[in-house]
């Protein structure tokens, strides 16, 4: 687990590569994952929830 400081660095990359529509890279994906991988913890979700998990992403 990282701590929090971390956690809300990645958010804020996360966001603003969202913002810029940069989200066909590997910068991106791992973000993603983890951040991903924090929300199912704090709220235990379950294998088979997290199997289907469909995400999609717009940029304005």
């Amino acid at each position: 687990m990282i701590d929090s400081a971390t956690q809300q660095q990645a958010i804020v990359r996360l966001f603003d590569l969202v913002r810029t529509g940069d989200v066909d890279n590997l910068e991106f994906s791992q973000l993603d994952s983890l951040v991903y991988g924090a929300l199912e913890q704090t709220y235990q979700v379950t294998e088979r929830e997290s199997s289907q998990r469909i995400v999609r992403t717009t940029a304005l």
